[in-house]
């Protein structure tokens, strides 16, 4: 590859990476001239064609983020079967370099590291982007130091683990989310739990979960539990390692709900936590209490079980706190619902947004004098492009009054169906499994004399790739042995001329005839030697007699 140039443009010069599904080369953009990244998929993923179409679809999804801690997608392409993604050249090394090189990083350069990647997850979430693959390789340092985050476009077309590409996939099962690890759709909360142990070895040096398999590492996230990071290096501060553990509960209704939250923890982390800090009172989540200057952190001691912290005077105080704060919030709720339901805001019919990108459709409704919902909902919908608006709640036509809150439901593409291994199943048998798979099999029957008559011997795509319901599934189906020539048997005994037939699968026909001196001997034979026939095939053999 080194020296092709693809779409007449980009010259590839050397390579720099490799991982499970493709291949990196450092690039010249011989058009605006400058040095490029250019990422190729390796041949074992082109074969399969509903993964080019969603690596495209989506691809070109993530070529619409633009964030300064998201390496640029400038361009994506096909050229001659190879399938290649060009983006901003990041020269520096990737974060598990930095760990390797340093063993453990500074706490305060830990949260700084974490909160940039965690802006960059916040966009790409709100554009209905899920990474599905966060992990320290992913994660470059550009030569003034600010953090990149890559592989967007790839790990979302794919699997996010890599589960099928050899040892690839030690360096993503390391981070990969309990709910991945069971085969459940990644969502934006599973790229928190990657972080989340991304983090966890920045301050400690190490992963939390080692083994000698893919499948052990992944069944330690589904079952085991983390050793808090306090244990494994003393100076962390406690309330960092709520954050951290927090990031990386095994329950989805305790772990982080999104980005958002994450920063505005680490962002309290560093004015009131970490070494050197200045507390304040003007904190996110936090309350102040005058008699002891004690500042409350906004989150529950998460390394241990105790309940201490249900008796502590903090968590008094800010129960107090948390009723006034419902009062509060009654009231005011209160007194606008009056005021929407009996002063009469003016009358809006809610606007069609289906199809529209996220950003347009909010556009569209805050002009027409409506308020859009912060959490946005992402929906599977196997028409409607990732990204864009599938419905709206209210819906598209009703009247509504002004300020009224629409709630908005951004697809997230189709529901994705696991395929299943059909190898050495008979053609029945993965029909039913299919079809109760919601998946279509296609059939193409094929000679294969190593394979029984009956059976699959091949599938595309093979197992573990993800399909569209009512999307195809191929399989060939062995014939058995082919058509071969029969062999010159004028001569043979009876016996060993049946011998012959009979282990070859061909069904002798015996007839006698008088011959002279060739008494128990074949004198003839049809089909001749030389003629091709099939297994099953009668031949006759005239013994002479």
């Amino acid at each position: 590859m080194i020296g092709k140039i693809l779409a007449d443009r980009y010259e590839l010069i050397d390579k720099i990476a490799e991982g499970g599904m493709a291949r990196v080369y450092r690039g010249r953009d011989l058009l605006l001239k400058r040095t490029v990244a250019v990422k190729v998929l390796k041949d074992q993923m082109t074969g399969d064609a509903a993964f080019i179409r969603r690596f495209e679809r989506e691809a070109q999804s993530a070529a619409a983020l633009s964030h300064p801690h998201i390496v640029n997608i400038h361009d994506v392409g096909e050229q001659d079967g190879i399938y290649y993604m060009v983006m901003e050249y990041v020269e520096g090394k990737n974060l598990k370099d930095y760990i390797r090189e340093k063993g453990r990083i500074p706490v305060r350069e830990a949260v700084q590291i974490t909160r940039q990647i965690a802006e960059a997850l916040e966009q790409a979430h709100a554009a209905g982007v899920i990474h599905r693959d966060i992990k320290p390789q992913n994660i470059l340092f550009s030569s003034n130091g600010k953090v990149k985050v890559t592989d967007f476009g790839i790990a979302i077309a794919g699997d996010g683990v890599t589960v099928t590409f050899g040892d690839e996939i030690i360096g993503s099962v390391q981070y990969i989310s309990p709910e991945q690890a069971r085969g459940e759709q990644a969502d934006k909360q599973s790229d928190l739990y990657s972080l989340g142990i991304v983090f966890y070895e920045m301050v400690t040096g190490k992963v939390p979960f080692g083994g000698e398999s893919p499948v052990a590492v992944a069944m330690k996230h589904i079952q085991d539990e983390i050793i808090p990071p306090r244990q494994l290096a003393g100076d962390i501060p406690e309330g960092l390692e709520q954050i951290i553990l927090r990031a990386v509960e095994k329950d989805l209704a305790e772990r982080y709900k999104n980005a958002g939250e994450l920063l505005a923890d680490l962002s309290f982390a560093e004015d009131n936590i970490l070494p050197g800090s200045q507390p304040g009172r003007s904190i996110v989540n936090n309350s102040y209490d005058e008699d002891d200057n004690e500042i409350l952190r906004p989150f529950p001691d998460r390394s241990s079980k105790s309940g201490s912290f249900l008796s502590s005077r903090a968590f008094k105080i800010g129960l107090k706190l948390f009723f006034f704060i419902a009062f509060l919030a009654l009231l005011t709720g209160g007194g606008l619902y009056v005021y929407n339901t009996y002063i009469l805001l003016p009358e809006i019919a809610v606007p069609d947004t289906r199809d529209m990108s996220q950003s347009e459709a909010i556009q569209l409704l805050e002009e027409e004098g409506l308020t859009v919902n912060s959490e946005i909902t992402y929906i599977n919908d196997p028409e409607i492009e990732i990204g864009s608006v599938v419905r709206t709640e209210p819906p598209a036509g009703r009247l509504v009054r002004e300020n009224r809150v629409v709630d908005l439901f951004v697809s997230k593409g189709p529901e994705y169906i696991v395929t299943p291994d059909l190898l050495g199943r008979t053609e029945r048998e993965a029909e039913v499994i299919l079809d109760e798979l919601g998946l279509v099999m296609s059939v193409i029957r094929e000679y294969n004399e190593e394979v029984e008559k009956g059976t699959i011997f091949r599938q595309l795509p093979g197992e573990s790739f993800r399909r569209s319901p009512g999307e195809e599934v191929l399989v060939y189906v062995s014939l058995g042995r082919g058509p071969f020539k029969l062999a010159d048997l004028v001569g043979y005994s009876e016996q060993g001329a049946v011998d012959y037939l009979e282990k070859n699968e061909l069904k002798p026909r015996i007839r006698y005839r008088f011959a002279i001196g060739a008494s128990g001997f074949v004198v003839e034979q049809n089909p001749e030697a030389g003629e091709e026939v099939y297994p099953g095939q009668a031949v006759d053999l005239y013994v002479g007699q």
